[in-house]
């Protein structure tokens, strides 16, 4: 049985959204709850749930914030799930609110795990081949990373691929704007001499942007600042063909009807890119498990996120990467 702490209060859909997965979460599982926000409102939205204890909370982390400011703020609800996990009052958080809430916090108060230089954000995306997710990590930790740094994702994506996708050896590529060796940015470049001389396991190579997502990469390494950047191109892709498909069908009588044909093979399209499923990103290399879900999820997604915290829990992810950094 796992303690779960959920921050209620910083979906862009509000808390009433939130309960909803909680709800769907505590019928399939026999895991406690600890609900941090705003009592009144939390406590008529969990009546009679004995497994959700509601931790009162008067503040909220907003979306932008300096480090400073976000310990200041100690009675915010994001600040509070995380102090839970650091007193070993629960065994994982989940978020919606601020990313860079998540990483300050995060890094404060759980810090990093001895040997790992940075922590990085890890995320699964969806891919050309059902249910086969690529690993990419950093999207947003850092706007500056040293080929140290990238080696260090390199470990983390790795562990995370094996123990929880269950990937027993993962390919893993730098991203590059160019598969020959040599390719890229002078901290890919020494990343690449790093991985290639200390022979890491399952390194192939560089891997350019367009070849990402086709179901053959298991793992992508990146610095935050780039990582972050193909994140949000990809995510505008993907929602401007979704909308050019739908114009496309209600052009006229012939291509709705057309539609008619075609639509369960849309639906297999829209269901194998469906990022919700994956439930949102995780921070990885602190000490704790962090699972940050997107500010919009919607209740399908943030109860994925609730089960990715939980797989990873169950994984002992944080005892193996530092297992995996140990140094004498």
């Amino acid at each position: 049985m796992a303690i779960i702490a959920i921050d209620m209060m910083g979906s862009d859909f509000g808390c009433e959204e939130l309960a909803k997965s909680v709800k769907q979460y505590l019928s399939e599982s026999t895991d406690k709850i600890l609900a941090f926000g705003d009592k009144t409102r939390l406590e008529s939205l969990f009546d009679g749930l004995d497994r959700v204890t509601i931790v009162e909370t008067s503040d909220v982390i907003p979306m932008e914030i300096k480090p400073l400011d976000f310990l200041r703020r100690k009675d915010s609800s994001l600040y509070k799930a995380l102090s839970a996990v650091k007193d070993q009052k629960a065994d994982c958080v989940v978020t919606a609110g601020s990313t860079g809430g998540a990483i300050i916090g995060s890094t404060f108060l759980l810090r990093n795990i001895p040997g790992v230089t940075r922590a990085g954000i890890c995320a699964p995306f969806p891919t050309r081949i059902k249910d086969k997710a690529c690993v990419i990590l950093d999207i947003g930790a850092n706007n500056v990373n040293t080929p140290e740094d990238l080696y260090t994702f390199a470990k983390l994506g790795r562990i995370y691929s094996q123990e929880v996708l269950k990937v027993s050896n993962p390919k893993t590529y730098l991203l590059s704007n160019g598969v020959e060796e040599g390719k890229g940015t002078e901290e890919i470049v020494q990343a690449y001499n790093l991985l290639k001389e200390r022979s890491f396991p399952g390194f192939e190579g560089n891997c350019e942007a367009r070849n990402v997502l086709d179901g053959s990469h298991d793992i992508i390494i990146t610095s935050g600042f780039t990582g972050n950047v193909f994140l949000k191109a990809t995510e505008g892709v993907a929602s401007m063909m979704n909308q050019m498909i739908k114009d496309a069908f209600k052009h006229s009588l012939f291509t709705k009807i057309g539609y008619l044909f075609a639509r369960s093979g849309f639906k297999l399209i829209k269901d194998t890119m469906d990022y919700r499923k994956y439930g949102g990103s995780i921070l990885l290399g602190i000490n704790g498990v962090v699972v940050k879900a997107h500010g919009n999820s919607n209740a399908y997604a943030f109860y994925n996120a609730i089960k990715v915290a939980k797989k990873m829990v169950d994984s002992n992810i944080v005892k193996k990467i530092t297992e995996a950094f140990y140094v004498e």
